[in-house]
């Protein structure tokens, strides 16, 4: 554990959707001299995603000597998005993020990011080093539950789908979501995990979010104390207000408006809520009982490990 009253403290979180994520990044805003890095690599993830979808060509991974090829890739990650906001083409490249990041003279630094932004070798040397490392992981029942309503929510809202009952009714979000590979979910995690594990930190922390919810005092004192940040009871309460998001350093201005279907909830939280009852698997919906069925073996092996 480092000493929090000298020691700078780092921490990247790798997540998985509607894992309580952005919930926790609003409740460590509290934390005296925090700095929340909001998913710049995963952004930077995205933008070059789509950019070797559309042009067959590998995209940078560093700015400078690639202007053209990168402010190319701002473009068709801008149009993919159905983003208004100007895109600042140097924030999206993983070298950027990695050199801004470990620049960072902040007291503590909490970045979250999506698993799924160091899917090889060429992504994960920009893994920034001196960084205390965690995973975030939730029962696949309740995970896929809300991803399915949140993600078929934010297509409509930007007008890749219909919105009526029918549409959502025949929506698979293991075949129909054009930005993430929901099949892909707990394997991806369970492999980066053994990767940060075997060659970067032998120990990486694992939350299962579902304890969050169940018992915030505990599992943050918890995590506190594994990572060297101060804990006090006043963390599990916060303003209701989201105006601290604005603080976030992120790749895309107003990214948060952008995906509120993913994120309305946590920005407007005041606190981590009770947890709905589970719905029985036989009733879920199809594509979501099929995923939960095909990812439980990883979940059950890396829920082994949580604290």
């Amino acid at each position: 554990m480092a000493d929090c009253d000298s020691t700078p403290v780092r921490i990247i979180a790798y997540i998985m959707p509607r894992t309580i994520s952005s919930a926790l990044s609003k409740c460590l805003s509290g934390v005296d001299g925090m700095e929340i890095w909001f998913e710049r690599f995963t952004r930077a993830f995205f933008v070059r995603q789509e950019y070797e979808l559309q042009t067959g060509d590998d995209m940078p991974m560093e700015y400078e000597g690639n202007e053209e090829k990168v402010q190319e890739a701002a473009k068709l990650f801008r149009r993919l998005a159905h983003l208004e906001t100007e895109l600042v083409p140097d924030k999206l490249v993983y070298g950027t993020v990695k050199k801004e990041l470990q620049a960072s003279t902040s007291k503590y630094i909490f970045a979250k990011e999506g698993y799924f932004a160091f899917p090889d070798e060429k992504t994960r040397q920009y893994i920034p080093g001196g960084f205390k490392h965690v995973f975030l992981i939730r029962d696949p029942c309740r995970l896929f539950t809300s991803y399915r309503k949140a993600i078929y929510q934010h297509l409509t809202n930007v007008g890749i789908r219909t919105g009526d009952a029918i549409d959502e009714e025949a929506f698979d979000i293991g075949r129909d979501d054009p930005f993430m590979n929901a099949n892909e979910f707990y394997k991806g995690i369970v492999e980066l995990w053994k990767y940060v594990r075997d060659n970067v930190d032998p120990d990486p922390i694992v939350i299962n979010t579902d304890d969050l919810l169940a018992n915030p005092a505990e599992m943050l004192s918890k995590f506190c104390h594994l990572t060297g940040l101060p804990y006090s009871d006043s963390l599990l309460q916060w303003d209701a207000s989201p105006d601290v998001t604005k603080t976030w350093k992120t790749g895309i201005d107003d990214i948060i408006e952008l995906s509120i279907a993913f994120f309305e909830t946590a920005v407007y939280s005041s606190g981590f809520l009770p947890q709905k009852p589970a719905v029985p698997l036989e009733k879920l919906a199809p594509d979501v009982r099929r995923l939960v069925e095909a990812s439980m073996p990883y979940f059950e092996e890396i829920n082994k490990y949580k604290i």
